[in-house]
């Protein structure tokens, strides 16, 4: 098992936890201060309650522990664990923007993750439904699920430029979201990209609607440090890497960087090798559900063995 977070930034919040603590104890001093008015110590006893003055211990581990799990609830954490896949179905989606037209893979890199494609297609599980996209500044739909693997290849062989600026892949994740909620099989998306998102739905909606669907997407980073050349145009593509392994990991797939043909056929084959699937638990539900509860319990006591002396 283990704990991805779909908005790690909110991590940075836990550094208020030191000043949680200062706080409380200021608190505490200035209600001293208060309570030390009393000249009768018997009085202050029973209105107190019959508590000492302690260092109210109890309620800085409420607060610290409310301020935890909201912190974690906006960190949006899934816990993932191996379950088994069964038969998967697949949507294999192919950047199709003009930078992919670059010679630094041989002849270019859209043939050559074009060949790639076809070999995945080979080797999935038997069972196994395909639907293809290519995308670039919005998807398009070549197939949708289908068990005709000829019409796939062919399909696969046919992608061509589209002449559409950007590459939108949180769009293109949504779009091949959609294409497998027709499927009761476990879902996977194998999305094949050279650049990085520069239009469109922004990466982090697009993780939370693939798991609100049980999608899992695997992602293959296509360039070569040296980039290539189209037209006469020296290209070097900017891949977003940090980003393709964010979708990965906050989905329950893998990520592949292709720097030669050779990887990228490794990449689709070992996807096509997948026997089980990461399977997600979203805690933040469950967070915000504990954040109330301790907040709830502070405010009984507060108001009853730790309220303040008037």
């Amino acid at each position: 098992m283990e704990i991805t977070f779909v908005n790690p930034q909110y991590l940075w919040m836990l550094f208020i936890v030191p000043f949680l603590v200062l706080t409380h104890f200021y608190g505490l001093k200035f209600s001293r201060k208060k309570a030390i008015k009393f000249a009768n110590f018997e009085a202050l006893a029973r209105v107190s309650g019959g508590h000492k003055l302690s260092m109210n211990l109890p309620l800085l581990l409420l607060r610290f522990f409310t301020l935890l799990f909201l912190i974690l609830a906006l960190s949006f954490p899934i816990l993932w664990y191996m379950g088994e896949g069964g038969d998967f179905n697949f949507v294999i989606a192919i950047d199709s923007s003009g930078s992919m037209l670059a010679d630094d893979f041989s002849p270019n890199r859209l043939d050559a993750a074009k060949v790639a494609a076809i070999g995945f297609v080979d080797r999935v599980p038997e069972g196994s439904k395909l639907a293809l996209m290519s995308f670039s500044g919005t998807p398009f739909i070549k197939s949708t699920l289908t068990d005709d693997f000829e019409k796939i290849r062919q399909g696969i062989d046919d992608i061509k430029l589209e002449y559409s600026s950007g590459t939108a892949v949180g769009d293109s994740i949504i779009a091949a979201t959609n294409v497998l909620l027709e499927s009761e099989k476990a879902r996977v998306i194998v999305l094949l990209t050279d650049g990085q998102s520069n239009v469109g739905i922004v990466i982090e909606k697009a993780i939370n609607y693939a798991n609100d669907n049980f999608v899992t997407v695997n992602t293959i980073g296509m360039a070569t440090k040296a980039g290539g050349r189209f037209s006469g145009i020296e290209a070097i593509s900017v891949l977003d890497e940090d980003s393709l392994r964010k979708i990965s990991a906050n989905t329950g797939g893998a990520f592949y960087k292709a720097e030669s043909n050779e990887d990228v056929i490794t990449a689709y084959r070992e996807i096509a090798q997948i026997s089980k699937k990461k399977m997600p638990i979203k805690l933040s539900l469950w967070l915000i559900i504990f954040t109330f509860i301790t907040l709830a319990i502070e405010w009984v006591i507060v108001n009853t063995k730790f309220r303040s002396i008037p």
